[in-house]
């Protein structure tokens, strides 16, 4: 439950996660034509970057007066990294954390969530919206918590996996990181090249479920932003404000594009269910500030919304596999080849409008209503494409590369960093199997 302190004393808390190294990939960047740095959240505590996220949304629950010196129990409905990442978090701080999953959750993440010391794992509904409507109806109120000798006095926590603000202040430690890691600009040309940037960096790429990793991201740029202004009195006139922006590529796999299907209806929708694989990215509603921030991004950022079949994604974490001997997650494989991966069509692929022609669903997207943009983590076995297997090392055409078409003028000095985010639902076995129906020809196009 954590220490009990005396009244007069203020209780301090470890950070629950850790900063993570910055590595440039020479097969990367051979392919990509330009400089990639891989940021390598893969290495959190939880194996994802959601220790960040759901650490900092502890943290700032232990830290209201009203918690202080009072045991505290922590509920989670997220069965994938986000309730991974509470439990790692919690129990690294003396607290225990319950799961609520729905029963269509893999084994194997039951299996890590107890194994990482969950205080409960509970398996109820089809959905992840109605495992935590489960949780805060039922759970929450006792009936079936694993321990029925708590106090009266335990204060009980719900977490959200991606929407609120400490979880994106969490995320935005990220840039905090990535500002001292980045190599300085080198030379005249350089330096006019990255002047008026919170970083000297061309692009971000990260992958977007309900947005929280891309918000902390965007609320980071910002901060540097201003410090940047502040220590310099040309920026005060608006140096590159809006003309030298940040890219950030924000990726989606096709069948959890909650992000590209807002874009594109210029309004805050909700998919009918997902259908990917990469079921990471299974929010059927991205938070409101991050489509806010797709539509109308703060000065000196530019967000680009790009949609990739879960073939393309299995590329990506082969890559990973091969070149740099890491095992991630397709939500995290998809931003690598949004990196070097040439789209099937070079006119149109990364278009939003394209996205919009090429999506596949049985029915069309529902206008925002009462549910918490949980979606289904249920497979769907439909649209299951073939095609060949990647070359790990191959060069990639590079105008032809869906970064070279979002971000035209990268050259071969652009910095280009990938938020490798992780993630834990994946294995060997899974890989091989990637590998061998990419081999058989599933199908990158749809």
């Amino acid at each position: 439950m954590g220490s009990i302190l005396p009244d007069n004393h203020t209780p301090t808390y470890k950070t629950p996660w850790n900063p993570t190294p910055l590595v440039e990939s020479a097969i990367l960047s051979r392919a990509a034509g330009c400089r990639i740095f891989l940021k390598l959240e893969n290495i959190q505590p939880s194996g994802s970057f959601k220790s960040r996220a759901m650490g900092n949304q502890i943290l700032s629950h232990l830290r209201k007066p009203e918690n202080a010196h009072r045991p505290v129990h922590f509920y989670a409905s997220s069965g994938g990294n986000a309730g991974l990442a509470a439990v790692c978090a919690a129990r690294s701080l003396g607290f225990p954390c319950t799961v609520v999953v729905p029963i269509s959750t893999k084994p194997l993440m039951v299996q890590k969530l107890r194994a990482a010391g969950a205080a409960d794992v509970i398996q109820h509904g089809e959905t992840f919206s109605e495992a935590g409507q489960y949780m805060k109806d039922v759970v929450m109120n006792g009936e079936t918590t694993a321990d029925d000798k708590e106090s009266e006095d335990v204060v009980k926590i719900a977490l959200h996996p991606f929407d609120n603000e400490p979880i994106w202040e969490g995320n935005s430690t990220i840039v905090d990181e990535l500002v001292e890691q980045i190599p300085p600009a080198e030379g005249d040309e350089e330096e006019n090249v990255h002047a008026g940037r919170a970083l000297p960096v061309d692009a971000i790429i990260c992958s977007v479920g309900g947005g929280g990793l891309l918000n902390g991201l965007v609320m980071g740029i910002e901060r540097h932003r201003l410090l940047a202004r502040s220590k310099s009195a040309s920026a005060v006139v608006g140096l590159n404000d809006a003309g030298n922006p940040v890219h950030l590529l924000a990726v989606e796999t096709l069948g959890t594009d909650s992000l590209a299907a807002a874009i594109e209806k210029k309004s805050l929708v909700s998919l009918p269910k997902i259908t990917s694989q990469a079921t990471s990215l299974g929010a059927i509603r991205v938070s409101e500030r991050t489509f806010n921030y797709a539509v109308a991004p703060p000065p000196g950022v530019r967000v680009h919304s790009t949609v990739l079949s879960d073939a393309e994604a299995a590329k990506g974490v082969l890559r990973l596999v091969d070149d740099e001997r890491f095992l991630v997650e397709l939500a995290c494989g998809v931003c690598v080849e949004a990196a070097v991966g040439i789209p099937a069509s070079s006119s149109t692929a990364g278009s939003v409008a394209a996205v919009g022609q090429k999506r596949k669903r049985e029915a069309e997207v529902e206008y925002v209503g009462k549910d918490e943009g949980y979606g289904d983590d249920r497979l769907s076995n439909e649209d299951v494409g073939r095609s060949p297997s990647p070359s790990s090392s191959s060069p990639q055409g590079e105008l032809q590369s869906r970064l070279k078409q979002l971000v035209p003028d990268l050259n071969a000095d652009s910095r280009v960093v990938i938020i490798v985010c992780g993630g834990s639902n994946v294995t060997i076995d899974m890989a091989g199997e990637w590998r061998k129906m990419l081999a058989e020809g599933w199908d990158t196009s749809d």
